[in-house]
């Protein structure tokens, strides 16, 4: 799904429609060709955020890292997500009473990292295989 189409005010309904069927069937969709964050601290909503609120109305959720948040190698880290150490596949926030249904993240291409691979598991489709 393109992100311009989404945002677009003429294919956007279609769009959100097949961005969610994507994530009832598949458990994750993939938007593309989203635009790059911005490098200043400007009052522009984030892509992933504008999607977000888009789907949900409001972000969930921000009281421990805030509604977005930028994943990026620390040199003194003191959470494994901010090393540039392979990350298996988890779940996020699993200690929440509330779990956020719905992750949402935006994925900077940088030419200068090797690795940075993602792995995504639908939970749910895992569990009903093992319920079989």
């Amino acid at each position: 799904i393109d992100y311009s189409s989404l945002v677009s005010k003429e294919s956007g309904d279609d769009s959100m429609f097949e961005l969610l069927q994507a994530i009832m069937r598949d458990g994750a969709a993939i938007v593309q060709n989203a635009p790059p964050v911005p490098d200043d601290d400007s009052s522009m909503p984030l892509p992933v955020a504008k999607i977000g609120c888009m789907l949900g109305g409001a972000l969930s959720h921000g009281g421990l890292y805030g509604d977005t948040f930028s994943v990026q190698s620390k040199i003194e880290a003191n959470n494994i997500a901010y090393t540039s150490h392979p990350l298996g596949p988890h779940q996020d926030m699993a200690y929440y009473e509330s779990k956020p249904g719905l992750q949402l993240l935006h994925c900077v291409k940088n030419n200068n990292v090797i690795g940075g691979e993602s792995i995504l598991i639908d939970a749910m489709a895992a569990a009903h295989e093992f319920r079989r």
